[in-house]
């Protein structure tokens, strides 16, 4: 039999309830529980039945009552014989029980024997945290038989005696040791590594008992040993709050204690795990490790290294080793990194890895951990530090509106770190394997080299030649350039090098001839020399991987399937995770390396119990090694042991995505995780790969479904958006909308078909190019979507008005404009309404439409400074500095441009800053500033440098040329244009030939089959219409003229400019043009009066002294 009282009273016999009569029969059987088998007066038992109003026969009543509780607990004792449960004692009646038939007897006893045996984990005076000690096999045991005990608890107990002082005291008793429980439950798991389940559900248990500091230390301690030490932080940030609001606090010793051990990373934080095998990845940073070769035939290079040693004092300074494998890049860093330290220097080391599974900015937390380790940082830096490099190993940034500008505070917080810690020591940061970094870190290495003006720093980074640099690395080299940065390009050893090196190697010095053998076979490549001479043949091997294969073959057999697993999990790997993979005790797998070791294929890490490949071609050679399907078979196992200790996700996710075909479901999502991971860390470019990858394992798992296929593709879409990689984003809205299609959810294709323009300044597709498929989409969207005012119907409109820009429907897109506008104002949303006046800006861009554009952008400005938005503000502005560009509101533009710098720098808004180095230039060049113009050029070639954008290429080309015109006249820029006509969509002939005319090649110019009156009608059209004036004139043209004229007209007192690349002067200097063209002299003189009168009122004396140099030869 079985009595409950941990909730509503019941009894069980054999596992059935039994029938306990009314609510006053179950409120008597839990006042006789609660005395615990102890008497209990007649007038307590009153009392509880029936609080300060009894009944007269409340003495009788009570007596039949007991009779009906003896009979529920007693059903076969035969009549007229003592009751064994329900005894009469003097002075009243006892419920006398066995010691396991009462819930809460048994529930007390198994929390109690617990608690004793995890023993305590932490010391209430100190602040001490350890983990129980006690084996896996107890601490399973522990968490068993809480869960039992838990699992008791079915309610509030002694439910049925509601608030009786008695009742109440018992139930907080109870209470508080189902806390302890719960605490005990949670330190056992954590003791197990159990951390990301357990902060779960430490999290909703904070919430519900905030005042209980025991739950936040186990939260805090999940949080870190899940490897989220910044949500770990503003969990203590958190409960130091609340203590102060709620009792006017602060924490206690062991939360204080606890905050500075997370801060610091403590490794004894991360319970049940053993050294070594933290939620790490297992590729690590590392340090740059010394060598057993001396190092030869670099005294130079050596001597150069150690100059800039002496001039960080003055500024900081950059360097760039150069060379293929095993040239002694890595080995000439250590050597300077020895000489630095032996200096006084602080050396920080971040390896960037070979392995795609490495995390973002994974070299940068290298050198923030080694940072954090010296002794000598003041604590300030060394809190902001920690912080730091907690953020970017969780990647727990939050989402951000402006992804530019939280990039860029990223960045800029870990430079301001580096050079408050260097005022106190000089730091000498070197970057391994700078080709294998991925982008992110390249962007934070870019700008340290562009930004960093003070500090005491010395950044050397070592990569491999290549013919033609590209992307990222592209732009770091350039930046390096810019800061006239030290390149050491390391070549062979000469012969006589190459013998000091053998003789070091094998205690043999070679003759002059052998020597020349070895240099020549090995172009002197020193890792190469090595390999071939410890290899003890005579003869030399066609391939120095043919070394590599045959000293692992030579290994026990044992020992080299051990390094195969090794190779798979990467060129580092850490002792405890190698041994879970290939199953193999730890003891064992020590035994197994030792012979590696010895023959030189693996080298001890810096941190214990960590080992690495001598080289990467030696982890590639053991790799190959593996038939392709083992391969995949292990990387499945090692992803299963990074999973289970919480490792990086996008390491995790690696090792998915090679285990082949049969674990693609787990692949994508690892994949997806993975990238969700980076782009809390800003880190778009590695995010777009992982969801690329993600959908490409995803086609191969059978059981994901188009709801799956389509989240995927939409969170690729962002990624690229914000990667600025146009033609990527453009394919996965694509694609999703198709999936959503075949969902037949009307709904999602129209949120894939929209944002298509999310955070455009311009046109989304390329010049007289329309996307029909996404129109269709959102024509059927406006069909089936409900026809209220709704935001998704609005955006609808408005994107379909852009999309059609390039289908020469004006009126139509006008009014889709004018439907998606007056819906925009009717929902009143200050985002969308900002965003819908961008959107009816580009979708209504030509001419005649530029008033409505300026109030347009106006409008959008209003909203947005009244909101507090500067983002929002900095796209508005930008679409009024666009207009007032055009209308020839000078003045205005320059003042918006200013303001809108103020906004856009700080923040780093990489499309506000492609636009304003794009608008500015030309305007530049007018007035004869080049040298601002072209820093404004260069500046813009490094934010496009890796992005996929319409009309980049021509972009690229005009607004250069627009400075070269100015500066080195019209002849220097045709050949870019006549090369860019042949590849471009757009219209460059006309281009050309005015060109020519500006250059007097007449005869070229006639030469060039052009439409001097082009029939379109769109941002393009002013400036066509102006320079086919001028070639008009030149070319004798009077019957296009008179055309042109009447076309130019209206815009007498504008800008001749094609958006925001191109301005060239007044529109009037061209209507002058055209009314000689057709012999009216007078109408001309005029329009050049006023041409040079606006050229003085907009500052711009270069364009004044070429329309002066033109009315003198044309005479008007």
């Amino acid at each position: 039999m079985r009595v409950g009282i941990l909730g509503a009273a019941e009894v069980l016999r054999d596992g059935e309830p039994v029938e306990l009569g009314g609510r006053k029969q179950r409120m008597l059987l839990s006042a006789l529980a609660l005395y615990g088998g102890q008497p209990v007066p007649v007038d307590s038992l009153v009392d509880l039945l029936w609080r300060d109003s009894p009944p007269p026969s409340a003495l009788s009543t009570l007596q039949v009552y007991l009779a009906g509780v003896r009979k529920a607990l007693e059903p076969e004792r035969p009549a007229r014989t003592a009751p064994t449960t329900v005894l009469t004692v003097a002075p009243g009646y006892a419920l006398r029980l066995p010691a396991d038939c009462l819930d809460a007897t048994r529930f007390t006893a198994a929390v109690d024997a617990a608690h004793r045996r995890l023993g305590p984990w932490s010391d209430q005076v100190t602040g001490a945290i350890a983990a129980p000690e006690l084996q896996p096999h107890e601490l399973t045991a522990v968490i068993d038989s809480l869960d039992d005990a838990l699992g008791l608890w079915r309610g509030t107990p002694y439910l049925e005696l509601d608030d009786a002082p008695t009742a109440v005291a018992e139930r907080g008793r109870l209470e508080e040791l189902r806390l302890v429980a719960l605490e005990d439950r949670a330190v056992a798991g954590l003791a197990l590594g159990l951390h990301a389940p357990l902060a779960a559900e430490l999290e909703a248990l904070t919430a519900e008992h905030p005042l209980r500091e025991r739950l936040w230390v186990l939260r805090v301690l999940a949080l870190a040993g899940a490897g989220r030490q910044a949500d770990a932080l503003e969990a203590l940030r958190r409960v130091r709050q609340i203590l102060a609001d709620e009792l006017g606090l602060d924490p206690g010793t062991t939360l204080r204690e606890l905050e500075l051990a997370v801060l610091r990373q403590d490794p004894d934080l991360v319970w049940g795990r053993k050294p070594g095998n933290g939620s790490r990845p297992v590729v690590a940073a590392g340090v740059i490790g010394t060598s057993k070769w001396p190092l030869v035939g670099r005294a130079a290079e050596l001597a150069a290294l150690e100059r800039l040693l002496d001039e960080v004092d003055a500024a900081p300074q950059f360097a760039v080793l150069v060379g293929e494998p095993g040239i002694g890049k890595t080995r000439l860093a250590a050597e300077i990194a020895a000489r630095g330290r032996s200096r006084g220097f602080a050396v920080l080391t971040g390896r960037c890895s070979d392995d795609e599974g490495a995390p973002p900015l994974w070299p940068w937390i290298g050198v923030l951990r080694a940072l954090a380790g010296t002794t000598d940082i003041p604590e300030a830096v060394r809190r902001q530090l920690l912080e730091l490099t907690a953020l970017l190993e969780s990647g727990a940034g939050a989402p951000a509106e402006n992804v530019d500008a939280a990039r860029f505070r990223l960045w800029t917080t870990t430079a301001d770190v580096l050079v408050a810690a260097s005022q106190v020591r000089p730091l000498l940061i070197i970057l391994d394997d700078l080709h294998w970094a991925d982008p992110s870190s390249l962007k934070l290495l870019k700008h340290l080299a562009d930004l960093v003006d003070t500090g005491r720093l010395l950044v050397i980074a070592t990569r491999r030649a290549a013919p033609e640099l590209s992307g990222q690395l592209a732009a770091v080299a350039e930046s390096f350039a810019r800061r006239h940065a030290l390149r050491l390009d390391l070549r062979g050893l000469a012969s006589s090098e190459a013998a000091a090196l053998v003789e070091a190697a094998t205690d043999r010095k070679p003759g002059s001839r052998e020597a020349e053998a070895l240099r020549a076979r090995t172009d002197g490549n020193p890792f190469f020399l090595v390999e071939l001479v410890r290899d003890g043949r005579s003869d030399v091997p066609a391939a120095v991987t043919d070394v590599v294969a045959r000293r692992v073959e030579r290994l026990p057999t044992a020992t080299g399937e051990l390094l195969r697993t090794a190779a798979v999990i990467g060129r580092e790997f850490d002792l405890a995770v190698l041994a879970a993979t290939a199953g193999v005790d730890e003891d064992a797998v020590l035994d197994l390396l030792d012979p590696a070791l010895t023959a030189g294929v693996i080298v001890e890490g810096e941190e214990v119990e960590r080992f690495r490949f001598t080289h990467a071609m030696v982890r590639d050679v053991v790799y190959a090694g593996l038939p392709a399907a083992r391969r995949a078979r292990r990387h499945a196992a090692t992803a299963r042991t990074l999973e289970a200790i919480g490792a990086a996700p996008s390491e995790t996710a690696r090792h998915w995505l090679a285990a082949g075909p049969a674990h693609a479901a787990r692949a994508w999502r690892a994949a997806s995780e993975a990238a969700e991971h980076a782009v809390r860390l800003y880190a778009y470019d590695e995010a777009a790969a992982l969801l690329a990858a993600a959908l490409d394992a995803q086609r191969t798992d059978g059981s994901a479904t188009a709801l799956d296929r389509y989240d995927l593709l939409m969170a690729r879409a962002d990624a690229c958006r914000w990667s600025v990689d146009r033609d990527s984003l453009d394919a996965a809205l694509t694609e999703a909308a198709q999936e959503a299609e075949r969902l037949g959810d009307i709904t999602r294709m129209a949120q894939a078909a929209v944002s298509s323009s999310e955070g455009a300044l311009w046109l989304t597709r390329s010049y007289g190019q329309a996307d029909h498929y996404m129109i269709a989409v959102l024509r059927r969207a406006l069909r089936e979507l409900p026809a209220g005012d709704e935001e998704l119907r609005c955006r609808a409109l408005l994107v379909l008005a852009t999309e059609l820009y390039h289908t020469d429907a004006p009126a139509y897109r006008d009014a889709l404009v004018e439907q998606g506008m007056a819906m925009a104002r009717r929902i009143g949303d200050p985002g969308l309404l900002v965003w819908a006046c961008q959107a009816a800006f580009m979708a209504t861009l030509r001419a005649a439409t530029a008033p409505y554009r300026l109030g347009l952008a106006e409008e959008a400005v209003a909203i947005a400074v009244e909101q507090g938005d500067p983002i929002r503000e900095a796209l508005a502005r930008t679409l009024r500095v666009i207009v007032t560009s055009e209308l020839g509101m000078v003045a205005e533009m320059r003042e918006e441009i200013r303001r809108l710098r103020e906004i856009a720098e700080p923040r780093r808004l990489a499309y506000v800053l492609i636009v304003l180095t794009e608008l500015e230039p030309p305007w530049l060049a007018m007035q004869g500033r080049f040298d601002e113009a072209e820093r404004l050029i260069e500046q813009r070639r490094e934010l496009v440098a890796t992005a996929s954008l319409p009309q980049r290429d021509e972009s690229m080309v005009s607004a250069p040329a627009c400075v070269e015109v100015w500066r080195s006249g019209a002849a220097v820029v045709v050949p870019a244009f006549q090369a860019l006509a042949a590849v471009s969509p757009m219209p460059f002939d006309l281009t050309i030939q005015w060109l020519l005319v500006r250059a007097g090649r007449l005869d070229e110019a006639r030469a060039v089959r052009t439409e001097l009156v082009p029939s379109t009608d769109d941002w393009l059209s002013i400036h066509h219409y102006c320079i086919a004036a001028e070639v008009a004139f030149a070319l004798d043209e009077p019957a296009a003229a008179r055309s042109l004229y009447r076309w130019l007209s209206p815009y007498a007192g504008r800008v001749c400019g094609a958006g925001f690349s191109v301005a060239i002067g007044p529109v009037d200097a061209f209507l002058a043009f055209a009314a000689m063209a057709t012999g009216e002299r007078d109408v001309a003189s005029k329009h050049a009066d006023r041409a040079l009168e606006l050229c003085a009122e907009w500052e711009i004396p270069l364009a004044a002294q070429w329309l002066r140099e033109q009315r003198d030869r044309g005479r008007f």
